[in-house]
């Protein structure tokens, strides 16, 4: 039984095309994309969805356009080409020619690429895409049987005559190593096309004399022998198809010139026409009344593969991810105390101000002081685990050295040797946390910088590194030395943003994500009194953020780029972890929401692809942007990423679409009742199926909880007070549920 072609997976293409070339080449996948092509400047290789293509012919126009890529020069054709009457004759000619030089130089690079070569070939004539059937081939140009030649016979599909006089131009072009001798075989052979042109106005008969001599011995097969290329591509493919070094169609080669630099051969800056049409595409319009006219061949070539495109296929959109300017980003907390004090210089003076920041500094001494045995006992936990790990990883191993002492049991036991313990290396951890500084946190702020000064504290103890980032959608400027009274205030502050780029966008198919603000408002950096002094001001925020006396405005909540977060840790983390001397950095993003899209190319019929420039990876965007952008960070970094999504409410109902899956409704429905019910009863469920490590859905206005009997009355009963503390313990523990699951995470080394 025969069976189907297989899938050809089309990211396994772009990692070849890549491998071939040896460089970063872009990789595009266009259903509306006639045949493939490559752009010499731009370095992108677009290739189209075709029906019916296996893998065979994907990896023959892969492999020569990466040719391209590698022989063909980016300057040069426009000069040969011209702007005369002739340009598509010239342009033609040169494509046919320039085909048959980086053809032989891949398969001549990569062996392996010549049974492609020759099955992709085979596979096209098959379906007479040259439109040969019935034709007679000796009648056909010189041009169109030189083509054919190298498009077939030396794959054993077609048999091509050529007079003696003709062989010269084979003979020449499998000697033609350079692109500068392609040229000037091109210029001859168009010389020549023009007095066979001539000739065929004066009606001669130059059919009849090529069809004489291609029939002797001195026609189609001769002219295979004398072809080194020939005669090795026929020796290896056998009987069957003649070799498998196949020289490619040249995807791309005659519509839009895809060895040019993507402009057209009459402009040099690639103008429009009314049609849509580049200016100076190879349309050969001249030709279209002739089937045997000059460069038959190639334009039913062209009409056929046109034919051969998916209509059906899914357009896909590309886009690359900018690279970030880490100092237009973050805000370093050396800046964020200069706002801090031009604040409170002003609004200090007012007496109520005054009050209620005072009022929050005592409250923070409190909460530090009920929970310094939680943070002890963390530590506690942290340092138990990791010495349980550390004997996970200890063994005994006999040095060979005698033991004195036991060498009196020799008689025995063979154990008398020395022994020491080895113990294997472990990895240093750091933590990175980033705070949504959205609107929608301002009723769950307070008890989310709890949890997190928790945290904070217990990496203070155990003496890991850390760094606490608030993303913000407020694009933050130091604009002190400015006048908000004075004229044109609002132009300097656009020049401002115009000088300090925060995205990078180096080629044209970047999407620019939003502008936003990474707060660095605490480090491990900072030594004790520093640490002290952040602490208030953040915990300030979280009880006075909605205050403009009690907070500076540079730090009012925005809105939750999330996204962009998640693609400035690729450069933050990285950098984290050379500064700190960190093995694995965990990652964690506190957030209530998801994230403003970057892209959000839904339409139908579109898909949208991104990719990570320093990977070379190709990422498909689903149905979230966001996973998209932690499978991302994941590949780029050594990291743990964990992702607290903190919820306001005592049912998951809102968050139901997390567990969907369109495959199997019957088990997302459960799946969902399931985290539903472990949510309402401890406080927090565990998402699955997702590109963190671990996401964790936490009941937002968790309080950290100290003492279970402290709202109990003084003549409370014991059975009360056994409830309270039973309830209250539980609670406690789900309460910690940020700082706890860390600490899980960072024990292990």
């Amino acid at each position: 039984m025969k069976q189907g072609s297989p899938i050809v997976r089309t990211a396994s293409k772009d990692i070849l095309a890549r491998l071939l070339a040896s460089e970063d080449l872009i990789v595009q996948h266009h259903a509306s994309a006639e045949t493939a092509s490559f752009n010499t400047h731009s370095r992108i290789l677009t290739l189209p969805v075709w029906q019916n293509m296996d893998n065979a012919m994907y990896d023959m126009l892969v492999g020569h356009e990466v040719s391209h890529a590698l022989h063909t020069p980016a300057d040069g054709w426009q000069e040969f080409i011209g702007e005369n009457e002739d340009v598509q004759e010239r342009q033609m000619i040169l494509n046919v020619c320039e085909d048959v030089r980086i053809e032989r130089l891949i398969k001549k690079k990569f062996p392996g690429l010549r049974r492609d070569f020759s099955h992709a070939y085979k596979s096209l004539h098959d379906r007479d895409i040259f439109q040969l059937q019935g034709k007679s081939i000796v009648e056909m140009h010189l041009v169109d049987r030189i083509n054919l030649y190298y498009k077939g016979e030396i794959y054993g599909q077609a048999t091509i005559p050529f007079s003696t006089e003709e062989r010269q131009w084979i003979t020449r072009l499998d000697a033609a190593d350079t692109f500068e001798e392609i040229i000037a075989i091109a210029e001859d052979l168009t010389e020549k096309v023009k007095q066979e042109q001539k000739e065929n106005d004066e009606n001669c008969p130059q059919a009849d004399a090529g069809k004489g001599e291609g029939e002797g011995e001195d026609g189609a097969a001769g002219v295979a022998g004398d072809s080194d290329e020939g005669s090795e591509d026929q020796s290896e493919s056998g009987s069957g198809s003649k070799s498998n070094n196949d020289q490619g169609e040249d995807s791309g080669q005659s519509m839009t010139d895809d060895t040019d630099d993507g402009k057209s051969a009459e402009s040099q800056d690639g103008d429009i026409d009314s049609d849509g049409n580049s200016a100076g595409d190879l349309s050969y319009d001249s030709y279209s009344n002739d089937v045997n006219a000059f460069g038959s061949s190639q334009r039913n070539y062209e009409n056929a593969v046109s034919d051969m495109r998916d209509n059906h296929g899914q357009e896909q959109l590309y886009y690359t991810v900018p690279a970030i300017d880490l100092d237009n980003v973050i805000v370093g907390y050396e800046q964020i105390f200069n706002e801090w004090a031009r604040h409170d210089e002003i609004y200090l003076k007012d007496s109520d101000a005054k009050e209620q920041i005072q009022n929050t500094e005592k409250e923070l001494r409190s909460f530090v002081s009920r929970t310094k045995p939680i943070v002890n006992h963390m530590v506690q936990q942290f340092q138990q685990k990791q010495a349980a790990d550390a004997e996970k990883r200890t063994h005994i191993a006999k040095t060979g050295i005698l033991d004195p002492i036991r060498m009196i049991d020799y008689r025995w036991s063979e154990d008398i040797f020395l022994k020491n313990e080895v113990h294997a290396d472990g990895k240093s951890h750091g933590m990175i946390m980033y705070i949504d500084w959205s609107g929608s946190m301002s009723e769950i702020l307070k008890d989310t910088i709890e949890q997190l000064l928790v945290l904070v504290e217990f990496c203070r103890q155990a003496g890991i590194p850390y760094e606490v980032y608030a993303f913000s959608s407020n694009r933050y400027f130091d604009v002190s030395h400015l006048n908000a009274h004075d004229n044109g205030y609002h132009d300097k502050i656009e020049k401002i943003r115009n000088d300090n780029p925060q995205w990078k966008m180096d080629r044209e198919s970047d999407f620019k994500p939003h502008d936003f603000t990474l707060f660095n408002f605490l480090s491990s950096k900072m030594n004790a009194r520093t640490h002290t002094l952040a602490s208030s001001y953040l915990y300030r925020l979280g009880v006075l953020v909605n205050s403009y006396r009690g907070t500076p405005r540079a730090f009012q909540l925005g809105g939750t780029p999330l996204n962009e977060a998640v693609i400035s840790a690729m450069d933050v983390v990285p950098c984290f972890q050379r500064n700190n001397n960190v093995q694995i950095a965990n990652v964690v993003f506190l957030t209530d929401g998801d994230a403003h899209n970057s892209i959000g190319h839904y339409q139908n019929r579109r898909e949208a692809n991104v990719r990570d420039s320093k990977t070379h990876r190709t990422y498909k965007l689903g149905d979230r942007e966001t996973d998209l952008f932690v499978e991302m960070l994941k590949d780029r970094c050594d990291a743990t990423l964990i992702a607290i999504r903190l919820h306001d409410r005592r049912s998951l109902k809102n968050l139901r679409y997390r567990y969907w899956n369109l495959n199997d409704w019957t088990a997302s429905n459960a799946a969902f009742e399931a985290a539903n019910t472990e949510y309402r009863k401890n406080n927090f469920c565990i998402i699955t199926d997702t590109p963190y490590d671990d996401e964790i859905i936490v009941m937002g206005n968790l309080k950290v909880e100290t003492d279970a009997l402290e709202d109990l009355p003084e003549d409370a009963s014991n059975t009360r007070i056994r409830n309270a503390f039973m309830k209250g313990g539980n609670k406690k523990k789900s309460s910690r549920v940020i700082a706890t699951r860390l600490v899980d995470y960072i024990a292990v080394t």
